[in-house]
């Protein structure tokens, strides 16, 4: 990490620590969690107490551009598919939360495909009140990083696929400050280890034969070279408003790191500082966020920025969203939300040489390109909080022209729909 960075970073922890922006000590959002999930099965012996809960998704996605129903393209499926709309089940997840007086919990989430089984966490979480003013805890196991939140929609925001949305192995230590009673300051701080780069669909579902590519922080796992990452989260919080700031850095390697790299954007190999030689790399993220949450009322900011190897990325969002509740079994509760987001690659359009830049308009070299996305989505209860229905309606805007070689940006159609039943047990 060079000292420019550093030197920011150190002073923007200075000024937020300066700042009186309540909060209990909260880990990465858990959908699954008492706030949001309350208990309705539960087995208690002693001073022990299983919660069982879990969540169906079943939804109808529909990505525009060239295909639709009963149109197949034998030599377009490679890269953007048919766009036959689809009914899939977007996911059907259970969790397992074993408490012992609500102070060591042993979580875990288990999700479900049509596909596949595979554990979406699994952890060990310590939480105490010392006294009025102090409160920690301690997490370890597979869980989402620490600056992981409430989306309210069901497709991540794309800076939330690239940094925050996969799981990774860490140990965690939190403090929490209580200055007054609607005034709080906490800190996070973890080791963990790297998780591998991978580049993932920019759109709702994983079911579309060729999605555009964004390049992501993928779900931990072993390889050759992993190393230890650090990361470190502070949050000031006042009276609904929160502040929060966050950085990771780790080293990347060639294995599921540069070769990624190597491997995804076509002209990598062709920038004039790349060197074949170099095994590892030190790779960082930061950013801060900014939200606030009262009276019905969301809304949040929040930019992000990182660096890994030869490449420099920017995103970030800002959406807001209403929510209405009245007393009723049906049709109890509807929210309305709207985001404006966009990503941006550094330098990705300085020419190489005479033709080529870091960025060409080719659809295998999406991952390349800068997005601007408008989502407008909507919620409504239809019983309890036990069934709901969503709508969904993104429109990508992409640049993939390279202005400094007279190459024009050239459209693409990939608006995405989504209809979608929820139910929660």
């Amino acid at each position: 990490m060079d000292d420019f960075f550093v030197k920011r970073l150190q002073a923007l922890l200075i000024i937020l620590s300066a700042l009186i922006l309540p909060i209990h000590l909260a880990w990465a959002f858990d959908e699954f969690d008492t706030q949001h999930a309350k208990p309705r099965f539960a087995l208690s012996f002693e001073d022990l107490t299983l919660e069982i809960k879990g969540r169906a998704r079943i939804g109808l996605h529909d990505l525009s551009g060239k295909g639709g129903p009963e149109y197949d393209s034998p030599t377009d499926t490679a890269t953007i598919g048919t766009r036959s709309p689809f009914v899939d089940l977007d996911s059907f997840d259970l969790a397992f939360r074993l408490n012992w007086n609500e102070m060591i919990w042993f979580n875990t989430n288990i999700a479900f495909t049509t596909s596949d089984t595979s554990l979406s966490a699994i952890y060990f979480e310590y939480k105490q009140d010392l006294n009025d003013w102090f409160s920690h805890g301690a997490e370890l196991g597979y869980q989402n990083p620490l600056f992981a939140t409430h989306r309210h929609t069901i497709r991540y925001p794309l800076i939330a696929t690239q940094y925050w949305k996969n799981p990774e192995y860490h140990l965690a230590y939190g403090a929490r400050f209580q200055l007054e009673e609607n005034t709080a300051i906490a800190i996070y701080l973890a080791a963990s280890f790297m998780r591998p780069l991978k580049s993932e669909p920019i759109h709702g579902s994983y079911q579309y034969a060729g999605s555009l590519k964004t390049l992501s922080y993928s779900s931990a796992k072993p390889f050759s070279g992993n190393s230890a990452a650090g990361s470190a989260l502070l949050r000031l919080s006042s009276y609904g408003l929160s502040l929060e700031g966050v950085v990771q850095f780790g080293n990347i390697v060639t294995k599921d790191g540069i070769n990624t790299l190597i491997s995804d954007f076509i002209y990598y190999r062709s920038l004039p500082d790349f060197d074949p030689n170099q095994t590892s790399t030190m790779a960082w993220w930061a950013g801060a966020r900014l939200a606030y949450n009262g009276y019905g009322v969301h809304i949040m900011g929040e930019f992000l920025a990182s660096k890994e190897q030869l490449i420099e990325r920017m995103g970030m969002y800002i959406q807001a969203s209403y929510t209405y509740k009245r007393e009723a079994k049906f049709l109890n509760e509807f929210e309305i939300l709207a985001r404006y987001e966009q990503t941006w690659l550094s330098n990705s359009t300085n020419p190489i040489d005479d033709t080529h830049a870091l960025r060409s308009q080719d659809t295998n070299n999406a991952i390349s390109w800068d997005h601007k996305i408008i989502t407008i989505a909507g919620k409504a209860h239809i019983l309890d909080d036990i069934l709901a229905i969503r709508l969904e309606y993104s429109f990508f805007l992409e640049d993939n022209g390279v202005p400094k070689l007279n190459i024009p940006n050239k459209s693409f159609d990939d608006d995405e729909l989504l209809i979608l039943i929820e139910a929660r047990y």
